[in-house]
């Protein structure tokens, strides 16, 4: 194994740090159960809580700056946000997957309007190529594409192990040529499709060898077009090149700076530091590459 990423802080996001564990709870800077993330281009940093059925949005110093949404289905209610991602159009886009639908809210927390999700869906991970977005269901193993109007045109997948087909998917990520990347979480791999939703590839098995998961979670292509994967019962994370070569890792189970439990979205600012959310730790984590 090869380990090139080293822990900058394990922070409570109020106060940037070293703190071994974050605040539980629901104050500013507080998680509980924080899920998915995302960074702006001013850096500033949005971050998902399942627990607490809400909002952070903390600025590039990791500063809290604001919060929105409580538990609920009207217009400021959220049950379970998992995943959340920039559109080109600069605004918010949240996977509300007990409401069934994604939120679009501005920057700032104004909802501004609902993508419905089909009835029967459980959504997790969405990701943006150009103006269209992905949005993955692990209650019907399938991919949904939505287009510029919001509306959705194709699906992708059924429920199964062979090629195209998923178990309980969540996180996605687009690379430069639009391919799209899922984590297959319930069949311990990564699937890679054509923009038009063509199988390419797939790696991945069950374990705890390089290149095997333990339900992987999030996904993120970085700068330079490295695969950074959550691996979340595993407790770390994986680095892999865009055709599925491991390259690095990084964690392990525990409650100290650069260890994890059940870590879920992850991201890389334009300097390659890597955030990743660490679920079970009630904290998001930052690395520095070597």
């Amino acid at each position: 194994m090869n380990v090139r990423y080293f822990i900058l802080a394990a922070v409570a996001m109020i106060l940037a740090g070293s703190a071994a564990r974050a605040d539980f709870g629901d104050g500013p800077g507080e998680f509980i159960f924080p899920s998915g993330i995302a960074l702006d281009r001013d850096g500033n940093i949005y971050i998902s809580e399942i627990g607490n059925d809400r909002i952070q949005k903390l600025d590039a110093d990791q500063q809290w700056m604001n919060s929105w949404g409580r538990f609920g289905r009207d217009s400021t209610g959220f049950d379970d946000p998992t995943s959340l991602a920039l559109g080109p159009d600069g605004n918010l886009y949240i996977v509300d997957s007990g409401n069934r639908r994604v939120v679009v809210c501005d920057t700032a927390g104004k909802v501004l309007l609902y993508v419905p999700l089909p009835d029967s869906s459980k959504p997790w991970g969405i990701v943006f190529a150009d103006d269209y977005f992905y949005v993955s269901d692990r209650r019907n193993n399938q991919i949904y594409l939505f287009n510029q109007n919001r509306n959705l045109i194709s699906t992708l997948g059924q429920t199964g192990s062979m090629e195209g087909q998923f178990l309980q998917p969540r996180g996605l990520a687009v690379d430069a040529a639009k391919r799209l990347y899922v984590v297959d979480a319930g069949n311990n791999r990564i699937q890679v499709f054509t923009p038009e939703g063509v199988f390419i590839r797939s790696w991945g098995s069950y374990g705890e060898g390089d290149g095997e998961f333990d339900n992987p979670s999030g996904i993120f292509i970085g700068p330079s077009g490295q695969l950074m994967i959550t691996d979340s019962g595993n407790d770390r994370f994986q680095e892999f090149t865009s055709e599925g070569l491991f390259a690095s890792y990084g964690g392990g189970p525990g409650t100290e700076p650069g260890q994890f439990l059940n870590p879920g979205g992850i991201a890389v600012d334009g300097k390659g530091n890597l955030y990743i959310v660490d679920t079970d730790n009630h904290r998001v984590q930052v690395f520095s590459a070597q």
